[in-house]
């Protein structure tokens, strides 16, 4: 690789050898140290490639042995110059691009993290900018152990911090502490006083107490809003009657089973689109705070617009003040369709379990179905009743009564 470049900056040239005794010119050409290579056989006629300045050597040679050197081609810098001499802007431009190169290479144009869990990258990298450590900052100015002192020190949570430099890049890998991570996600119990109150009406069908009165028993109908555990404890005297209450935060495990109606319908026609071959296409360009827009006039009576936008970059995480979008304007026919029976059953099932999708996700299970789907010509019609288990989890402040004891003190004066 080494002698092809060195060849290439001294410059080299394809000759065609021609007479009755080449050997002898390459016996001169080895006695004298002249390099030849690449050597092929045409009949009569050797060709070869020599460089520069052996092949102004070759010409008293090829005299002396009657033979003749024909140049085919040449190659490397010093004809490329040649050949552009005249040509100084293209050579001002070459030199220009070389001087920007290098002066890039001394600045910062990429930072990868990787390994980060809890903190999002768009929160390090403007931390990281708060240390001056951002796109385009000069290399000599980055300290990768201040970057990573500095993240230890304002996210404890990190147990190890790496900070690498290579070239233009800055490389910065994280191990986060996840057992901190699983003590983060369970909830902490308010030390405040409350009590516990009943989400929905129905039967209680759990209940373990762990702090606090409680007031309903397993098998009790509630009301929604009733409370089902008092954040306090009653303190007796040896008559049995209470001189204070003691407020605590109400600790319970309590679900509650309830039924409810459930209707629905729609109707069997739905309207779909249908897609002609004809559509449009127009650009929308943001640099900086101004938009551009090249949209063309829409012959279509019905459209639907696909916006596909670009955000340029150069980097990962290194994004030019340039937006691309991209709009196409796509013409349709409205077309009226009617659901199979299969096809309106599968839907009723699947609105069924929107409905309830939400409360799902927060522990409330269905224990019980008893849904009837009928269909006819023009509606889809559904009913019937949803039983749920409910977990307990309406908090409520704490209103602590007056004592019987104080009531009794009173009345004796």
């Amino acid at each position: 690789m080494l002698i092809q470049l060195r060849k290439y900056l001294s410059g080299y040239v394809r000759v065609r050898v021609e007479g009755y005794s080449p050997e002898r010119l390459f016996n001169l050409c080895n006695a004298n140290g002249i390099l030849i290579w690449g050597v092929e056989i045409h009949e009569r006629t050797y060709e070869m490639f020599v460089s520069v300045k052996d092949y102004r050597k070759l010409r008293p040679f090829a005299r002396k042995t009657g033979t003749k050197i024909i140049l085919l081609e040449k190659y490397g810098v010093p004809f490329f110059l040649h050949r552009f001499r005249k040509r100084k802007i293209f050579f001002g431009g070459m030199a220009a691009c070389i001087v920007l190169v290098y002066v890039m290479s001394l600045f910062v144009w990429n930072i990868h993290i990787e390994g980060n869990v809890t903190q999002n990258e768009e929160e390090l990298l403007e931390y990281l900018g708060s240390l001056g450590v951002e796109h385009g900052t000069s290399r000599s100015k980055i300290s990768c152990e201040n970057i990573e002192t500095s993240l230890r020190s304002q996210y404890p949570n990190m147990l190890w911090v790496s900070a690498e430099m290579r070239g233009t890049r800055i490389i910065i890998q994280i191990k986060e502490n996840t057992d901190e991570d699983i003590v983060s996600k369970i909830e902490v119990k308010t030390e405040e006083p409350v009590s516990i109150a009943a989400d929905v009406s129905g039967t209680i069908e759990k209940m373990v107490v762990r702090q606090g009165t409680p007031r309903v028993s397993v098998g009790d109908t509630v009301e929604k809003g009733q409370i089902l555990v008092e954040g306090y404890y009653e303190l007796k005297n040896d008559a049995g009657e209470i001189v204070r209450y003691e407020s605590v935060p109400a600790d319970a495990d309590i679900d509650i089973v309830m039924t409810e109606q459930y209707k629905d319908s729609f109707s069997m026609e739905y309207e779909v689109k249908e897609y002609t071959k004809k559509k449009r296409m127009g650009i929308r360009a943001t640099i900086f705070n101004e938009t551009f827009e090249f949209i063309p006039k829409i012959p279509y009576k019905l459209y639907e617009t696909v916006n596909i936008p670009k955000k340029m970059h150069i980097t990962e995480n290194f994004y030019l003040p340039f937006i691309l979008e991209l709009n196409w304007f796509l013409e349709y026919t409205p077309k009226q369709r009617i659901y199979t029976k299969e096809e309106a059953v599968e839907l009723a099932n699947f609105r069924y379990l929107n409905k309830y999708k939400n409360i799902l996700q927060k522990g409330v299970q269905i224990i019980e179905k008893d849904v009837k789907i009928d269909t006819n010509d023009k509606l889809c019609i559904v009913g019937g009743s949803v039983t749920l288990r409910v977990p307990v989890t309406t908090k409520m402040p704490v209103i602590i009564p007056e004592t019987s004891m104080k009531s009794s003190v009173e009345g004796e004066h």
